[in-house]
């Protein structure tokens, strides 16, 4: 029984760590009241206190690929933890000095980066010998972090009520989480020879150089979905206005249906794998993709929302395949196919904004509506070319079942 208690401890304090992962965009709420805490600073560069995050995660990313050989996946998230609570609640405490108020997102950043990739990579050394309890495991990562965005997102609008700075004690949750990663989270290998990766892969086998293939176009992929996704989280609301079929408080209830149904599916995607497999990829672009058609031509505000979740639950079904799929190879291809999971994610959601402007000279669109419509054939495309690709490879995988 203690045996069994100790576990469930394990995997939830592995988990909780989840719920800060999309926790950098919370302060968006925060911006026009610190907008005029600062009438002397550039808007622009107030604006960047919520992206600025972004561009760092990536940073931590590559810093944590390094740190990691040195002190071993334990102790480097327990960095970036420590980094999320000191850089988070800062602001609380010195609040009048804006460089100040810019560094401290930026070291947050840096914390988020310092074991997003991590996280993923400890799953899957603890459960390698369990493939199926893997899968449900990162999906309820990906559950969690959706959990993260909508119960934090909520907190800190209470929390908002009291002043601006104040808001961002929601960061303080870093610490609870810090101390039950620390005791409950058993200690990784560490690396007792710093020369032995690389004696590991000196020379790539063919399937491995198949795989490098993979990981690139899966990052172009994700990017390119990324970007659409996060374009659609910032414009639903603005689609509705134009459409005149709803206001900014049924816009804000739709990006919450977002988060809903991509803790949906992080919740259920251990059966989601087992029933559609490799197979996951087409079907829930394509399931994007027409959700995405439907919005613009729906004059509904219920089947609006309910696209709205359709979309949430589509992409979040995508991101925990990825690292299930890259974390069943190699040592090699699971930390480069995860790096590039998160880099092409993070790169993406930072460059979103310009998605729109990009389209609109690409296909001269000139309304949300328009805008919505040619990202909803983009991706529809996209999944029909990736169907092609599952079912090739299935083809030639049967090939070589059969020359054995």
């Amino acid at each position: 029984m203690d045996i069994i208690r100790l576990d469930r401890l394990k995997i939830y304090s592995l988990l909780s760590v989840a719920l800060l992962i999309s926790s950098g965009p919370l302060i968006a709420a925060n911006i026009p009241a610190i907008e005029k805490e600062f009438p002397t600073v550039n808007p622009t560069h107030v604006g960047l206190l919520t992206t600025i995050p972004s561009l760092f995660v990536i940073l931590g990313i590559l810093v944590a690929n390094r740190l990691e050989l040195w002190i071993g996946k334990k102790r480097t998230i327990l960095i970036g933890l420590a980094l999320v609570f000191l850089a988070g609640v800062f602001p609380v405490l010195k609040h009048n000095i804006f460089s100040f108020l810019f560094l401290s997102r930026c070291f947050f950043g840096l914390g988020i980066g310092l074991f997003n990739r991590l996280i993923i990579q400890m799953i899957s050394d603890i459960f390698q010998d369990d493939s199926r309890r893997k899968a449900a495991v990162i999906g309820l990562e990906s559950a969690f972090e959706g959990l993260g965005g909508i119960c934090l997102t909520f907190i800190v609008g209470q929390l908002l009520k009291i002043n601006w700075h104040t808001s961002f004690l929601i960061y303080a949750l870093a610490l609870p989480i810090f101390l039950g990663f620390l005791f409950f989270v058993p200690n990784d290998k560490k690396m007792e020879k710093r020369k032995a990766e690389p004696r590991e892969t000196v020379s790539d086998s063919p399937n491995d150089v198949g795989s490098y293939r993979s990981v690139y176009g899966y990052g172009i992929l994700l990017f390119v979905i990324v970007t659409i996704f996060i374009n659609y989280n910032i414009q639903v609301t603005s689609l509705l206005l134009e459409k005149h079929i709803g206001n900014a408080t049924i816009g804000s209830n739709n990006l919450a249906f977002i988060g809903l149904g991509a803790f949906i599916a992080g919740f259920s995607f251990g059966r989601i794998f087992q029933l559609l497999k490799d197979y996951i990829m087409p079907v829930a672009l394509l399931f994007l993709g027409v959700s995405i058609y439907i919005t613009t031509i729906s004059e509904s505000i219920v089947l609006t929302t309910f696209c709205s979740m359709a979309i949430g639950f589509s992409f979040r079904c995508m991101m925990p395949y990825l690292f299930h799929t890259f974390t069943q190879q190699s040592k090699k291809v699971a930390k480069l196919g995860t790096t590039m999971v998160l880099v092409a994610y993070n790169i993406g959601a930072t460059l979103s904004p310009y998605e729109g402007t990009v389209l609109s000279k690409l296909f001269h669109v000139h309304t949300v509506q328009s805008l919505f419509l040619s990202s909803s054939i983009i991706i529809i495309l996209i999944s029909l070319i990736v169907l092609g690709v599952v079912l090739k490879k299935e083809k030639m995988s049967k090939v070589q079942q059969r020359s054995f």
